[in-house]
């Protein structure tokens, strides 16, 4: 008897866990990527957007794997599944492809904020436009706007978004430009993600679970 009352107090948490997390059917996200509902069936099914089923038999993708998914595969985010989560915003600025996918792997223990990368700075200053996020994780080498200039349209959005300036090429010359710039510290490459993270939780005031 007891073991089955176990079971039961269980089976609620996971029931009550479940409805905490915003989830959404492949319509939803269909519709939010403007793509026809076939293409993400077709992500489901070839296991490269993670889902889980219904209890009547409906495939459903949580808020979190659907950003994961998104930033894996370099596509833009919709601004209205980022300001759903409610949670603070970080954008990752990061052309080298591998160390990116490092850096989202890393960010996947980041459960108390939402995540989303650019690959240049073009795309940084639309993100930052768009998202308005609260902290940026900002490359200073980039293919075309270079990280300082990045680094000044930020804090001209909006002084108070904190930017943490990363580069393999350390130098006095480089940390004076990008911290006149307005960065608000400077890490070099190669950095554990656990200093990243310490400086993460400091500039937005949480502690992030890991």
């Amino acid at each position: 008897m007891c073991y089955n009352i176990e079971r039961v107090k269980i089976t609620k948490i996971q029931i009550e866990d479940t409805m905490r997390i915003k989830t959404y059917s492949t319509f939803d996200v269909a519709k939010m990527l403007d793509i026809v509902p076939g293409t993400v069936a077709n992500w489901v099914d070839s296991g490269k957007l993670k889902a889980f089923a219904t209890l009547g038999g409906h495939r459903r993708v949580s808020h979190e794997d659907l950003l994961v998914f998104l930033n894996e595969n370099s596509m833009p985010v919709p601004k209205d599944l980022l300001s759903a989560s409610g949670k603070k915003k970080i954008l990752v600025v990061e052309d080298d492809e591998k160390f990116l996918k490092l850096v989202i792997k890393a960010f996947k223990t980041l459960k108390e904020y939402t995540v989303f990368t650019a690959t240049d700075g073009f795309q940084a200053g639309q993100l930052v436009e768009e998202h308005k996020p609260d902290l940026v994780v900002l490359d200073i080498m980039l293919p075309d706007i270079n990280g300082f200039k990045v680094c000044e349209l930020i804090k001209a959005k909006n002084k108070n978004t904190k930017v943490i300036a990363v580069t393999g090429y350390d130098s006095e010359d480089i940390k004076k430009k990008i911290v006149d710039a307005g960065a608000d510290v400077y890490l070099m490459k190669p950095f554990q993600f656990k200093t990243l993270f310490e400086y993460v939780d400091k500039f937005l005031g949480a502690k992030a679970k890991r």
